[in-house]
């Protein structure tokens, strides 16, 4: 729609100098699938899902760990800031991104009024990225309670999450908080304590949740594999997002149609050769 003369006639006029302005940053979190080798060399592989994280050159939090971010330039869109941010802080163009949530808490950086555009980003082994490391992802619940209303309930949780590597273990805990009543449903989630900069522990923990819920309904997890693969591989990546095993018959019900066979053969010792697959994309079904 065009601007009418009136418009621009106002426009002319309009000064923006009596609002507040926030600053505002992209982030993303950077999620990768890999094979961590087991000391039986007759066994296959496990897989363990791990985030990226850069240690921070400057203060505030100088040398903590947080995700790749920077501040938004006016020049370019929101996706576009981002991958400019991660291609010059960690040098990764090849991905799966999405959008996850903007973060606005009043007191979330102590320098000024920030809002967070987060993103999620999925990966491979294949890719190198710099000026960071890779952790392990372990998470576990605790202090679980629930509680029913005549219209709703209440669930709460303590969720510790602990990101590790050689060098380092990063301890991180969050109190979640689900509230239904009649149609409305609320969730707060609040930091209890964490060793990362900022509220990235938020950031990271909502990449997991949006991986996890949409491994329902989408061909998302396909992003984490390489192109050939074995349908062990794939099973292992479903049980590693989702923290539980699956039973075969789901797991076939999950994949079926998602994946074709390949007239190939890991060629790995120590066991047998395993059938390689392929993904069919959504688009071509």
């Amino acid at each position: 729609m065009k601007l009418s003369q009136e418009d621009k006639k106002f426009l002319e006029l309009y000064s923006d100098s009596e609002y507040d302005k926030p600053s505002v940053t992209v982030d993303a979190v950077i999620l990768r699938m890999i094979d961590k080798d087991t000391n039986n060399y007759r066994k296959l592989p496990q897989k363990k899902l791990q985030v990226f994280l850069l240690k921070r050159k400057y203060p505030p939090y100088l040398n903590c760990y947080s995700v790749a971010g920077t501040f938004i330039d006016l020049n370019y869109t929101l996706n576009e800031s981002m991958k400019l941010c991660v291609k010059n802080k960690v040098g990764i163009e090849n991905y799966y991104y999405e959008q996850l949530y903007t973060f606005g808490e009043k007191q979330r950086d102590p320098r000024t009024r920030v809002l967070s555009v987060s993103y999620m980003l999925l990966t491979n082994m294949e890719e190198n990225l710099f000026n960071g490391e890779w952790f392990d992802i372990n998470i576990e619940e605790k202090s679980f309670k629930y509680e029913t209303y005549q219209n709703g309930y209440l669930k709460e949780k303590d969720v510790e999450i602990t990101l590790s590597n050689e060098s380092e273990t990063l301890h991180n805990v969050l109190h979640v908080k689900v509230e239904k009543r009649d149609i409305k449903q609320t969730e707060e989630i609040s930091i209890v304590s964490t060793d990362i900069a900022f509220d990235h522990i938020k950031l990271i923990y909502y990449a997991l949740q949006r991986l996890k819920n949409k491994l329902e309904y989408t061909d998302i997890i396909f992003n984490l594999l390489p192109k050939k693969f074995t349908l062990t591989e794939l099973k292992n990546c479903y049980e590693e997002i989702l923290g539980t095993k699956l039973l075969d018959a789901n797991f076939r019900r999950k994949t079926a149609g998602l994946v074709s066979p390949l007239n190939e053969f890991t060629q790995d010792k120590g066991h047998r050769p395993s059938q390689l697959f392929k993904h069919n994309s959504l688009n071509n079904l």
